[in-house]
C-alpha cells in the first residue's frame, strides 16, 4: 500500500462532515472521539476537527499534522471504504504539550484496532 495521502482521501466539505456526524458510529476514549461511517467510495477518507479551545493555532496545526502523518503511514490498519473524523477531547489539550509523536501514534493506532 502506498504511503501517500492524496487530496481525495481527506474530507473537505461541510455536508460530508455532517453526514458522518449524523449517521456515524462513535468510538470514545480519554483523548479522542472518532466518528466513522461507511462511504460509497473505494477508499477511506479522514477529517479532523479541532475547536479553538484546544489551544493556539500552532498547537492545533501540530496535532493535525500528527494525525495525518499517522494515518498516511498506517492506512492498512484503518477500515477500508470509511469516512473517519477525529475530534480531540479536553484531556488531550491539557496533556498534548507533554506528549511525543509516538504517544499520539499509539493512542490513534489503539483506536484503529477497535473501529468496526
Amino acid at each position: 500500500m502506498r504511503e501517500t495521502l492524496k487530496k481525495r482521501e481527506r474530507i473537505h466539505f461541510k455536508n460530508d462532515f455532517d453526514r458522518v456526524f449524523s449517521c456515524g458510529k462513535r468510538h470514545i476514549n480519554d483523548y479522542f472521539v472518532v466518528v466513522y461511517t461507511k462511504n460509497n467510495l473505494n477508499f477511506s477518507r479522514i477529517g479532523i476537527t479541532i475547536k479553538r479551545k484546544f489551544g493556539k493555532a500552532h498547537k492545533r496545526n501540530k496535532l493535525k499534522r500528527y494525525i495525518r502523518e499517522i494515518y498516511r503511514r498506517n492506512k492498512g490498519l484503518f477500515p477500508q471504504d470509511y469516512d473517519i473524523v477525529f475530534l480531540p477531547r479536553k484531556k488531550l489539550s491539557k496533556d498534548f504539550d507533554n506528549m511525543s509523536f509516538e504517544d499520539v501514534k499509539n493512542i490513534i493506532l489503539n483506536i484503529s484496532e477497535r473501529l468496526e
